[in-house]
């Protein structure tokens, strides 16, 4: 049952082709920036909506995309139009390239596609609005937890591969659901690599606080390791070590503590903990906690902002409870 919560797909991880759905096809075009879908899967004909510039288009739409038969564990193929289709898109976990060969089964029953939580995709503010992070480029200029603005000055990133099998436990990234700090943030659901400290104990400006490596804080609810078989992590370096805002939550910006080839691709560098928080290291802009009570009072406001969401979505309003037990 492939669910798409908001997610989102950066460019090239879209194509189309004309015709009708197919067991296998040539991709025509693929995207050139991101794509974000939001529904669920169970049967054909099931429907989600898409929203961004799709491939061979130039403006931004929003499109209804019926489910078909045809999927894979890695890609699940969509149809315009069930009733008179003329274009097929293939959403993809991995980058598709215009003339590429996809392949699909036809079983009818399209529930073998799982949609992998990039962290590709994840939203970064900026001047111009929330871009996605494989979407900026050097020069923008990001929001910092403080509402400066500094300019993007590199932008690293690199793919890790289980083989087949899952990410080793250490690798795997760390989902954050929407609204699991509080006050809405994340805006949507955010994954990020364990390490990765996000701001804690700040106060309205932005201001102090500690960070904290996101590792330290999950909880297995709201906050948790997600078993996939690959995933992309990025890294953005501002002028000065700061506070981005991604998907709306304050999180670190790239500190270069010596490993930067760890976001070349093919670099033989070994990172076991990707990008794991060194807490004695210079140069950062807010203290760093690992443990003990910064760290212990995050996780019990946590426990209660999750136990507060838990306690509105099982409230019942007096006249439903009592209608339900007159039934």
């Amino acid at each position: 049952m492939p669910t798409f919560n908001n997610t989102v797909y950066g460019a090239g991880f879209v194509g189309s082709d004309d015709g009708a759905p197919s067991a296998g096809f040539g991709i025509d075009d693929v995207s050139t920036s991101s794509i974000t879908v939001t529904g669920t899967v169970n049967k054909v004909g099931d429907t989600v909506q898409a929203t961004g510039i799709f491939p061979a288009e130039t403006a931004s739409t929003t499109k209804t995309l019926y489910a078909t038969q045809y999927d894979s564990s890695n890609m699940i193929q969509f149809t315009n139009d069930p009733a008179n289709p003329t274009t097929r898109y293939v959403l993809s976990n991995t980058t598709l390239a215009p003339r590429q060969r996809v392949t699909f089964d036809g079983n009818n029953t399209p529930t073998d596609y799982a949609p992998v939580c990039f962290t590709t995709g994840t939203l970064i503010r900026t001047d111009r609005g929330e871009v996605a992070v494989e979407d900026l480029q050097v020069g923008d200029r990001a929001v910092t937890a403080s509402g400066a603005l500094r300019p993007v000055i590199w932008i690293g990133h690199r793919t890790l591969d289980g083989a087949g099998g899952s990410l080793p436990h250490d690798q795997q990234p760390v989902r954050i659901r929407a609204g699991a700090f509080g006050g809405g943030l994340p805006t949507r659901d955010l994954s990020l690599s364990p390490g990765h400290p996000v701001l804690v104990g700040a106060d309205a400006n932005g201001a102090g606080g500690h960070l904290v490596p996101v590792m330290c804080l999950v909880n297995g609810t709201t906050i948790a390791r997600e078993p996939v078989s690959s995933v992309t992590y990025w890294h953005v370096e501002l002028d000065a070590h700061d506070i981005l805002l991604a998907e709306g939550l304050a999180a670190e910006s790239y500190l270069d503590w010596g490993d930067r080839p760890f976001f070349t691709e093919g670099s033989d560098h070994a990172l076991h903990n990707p990008d794991f928080v060194v807490p004695g290291l210079a140069a950062r802009c807010r203290p760093v906690a690992v443990d003990g009570p910064v760290v212990e009072a995050e996780r019990a406001r946590l426990s209660g902002v999750f136990a507060h969401g838990l306690g509105e979505a099982c409230a019942w309003d007096e006249a439903e409870r009592f209608a339900w037990i007159a039934a």
